[in-house]
């Protein structure tokens, strides 16, 4: 997996357009300078509670061959993505998007992927929303890496917010709601499955087991936090 950044600083039009509106830090609504490559302040950077235990295997998700994490979850972390999800902020997810990349970089082993794919939203929650935040993540990393993403999975049924459940009630919850669009464009591939926060690891075991059904042959997964 290449190692290179194809981040560039903003261009003319984004920086007269914060001149306007000023970038702010994502963690901390501190002003940024108009030339910010990231929406996030170098005092923030240096305090993330970064997770750094590389592609672990995960046994409580057992369609998965590892799991990577950015940053623990909580304080600054958790309002970044509070911001992206429930108070209209999608662009957050270009600049955690950027940060899960460098985090994933500072590995000594990366698995190669063919294929970025996001963990879906069901169609009336992203209606409700404007977006899915996974997808706007997967988008903008795999802008940066270089690798395509497919938004290969589909949430066919409404579920209750998994954050209501316990694990046993979030495993019934998601049963035969992931499907796979077409399985004949990801049969074979190595596939980085990406969300925004793992907490017990339901939604992501749920999309797993669908790829695999589907003939993915390896099954990673990336987060920018985990709880």
């Amino acid at each position: 997996m290449s190692k290179t950044c194809c981040l560039d600083g903003p261009g003319l039009a984004e920086r007269l357009i914060r001149l306007l509106y000023p970038e702010k830090c994502v963690f901390c609504g501190a002003l940024l300078n108009d030339a910010a490559r990231i929406g996030a302040c170098e005092p923030c950077l240096a305090v993330l509670p970064r997770y750094g235990r590389g592609f672990e295997p995960m046994p409580r998700i057992p369609w998965i061959d590892g799991l990577f994490a950015s940053f623990a979850y909580g304080d600054a972390i958790e309002r970044a993505i509070h911001a992206m999800k429930f108070f209209g902020r999608p662009r957050v997810a270009e600049t955690l998007a950027f940060l899960l990349w460098e985090e994933m970089m500072k590995q000594p082993v990366i698995p190669d992927f063919d294929l970025i794919v996001p963990v879906p939203m069901h169609w009336r929650k992203r209606m409700s929303r404007g977006y899915n935040q996974s997808e706007r993540i997967g988008n903008a990393l795999g802008g940066i890496m270089g690798v395509p993403v497919e938004r290969a999975l589909v949430k066919t049924r409404h579920t209750k917010p998994q954050s209501l459940s316990s694990r046993e009630e979030r495993l019934v919850n998601l049963e035969n709601s992931i499907d796979v669009r077409d399985p004949s464009a990801v049969s074979g591939l190595s596939v980085l499955l990406v969300d925004d926060v793992a907490t017990t690891g339901a939604t992501l075991g749920a999309c797993a087991r669908a790829l695999r059904g589907a003939g993915v042959s390896w099954v990673f997964a990336a987060v920018i936090a985990i709880a």
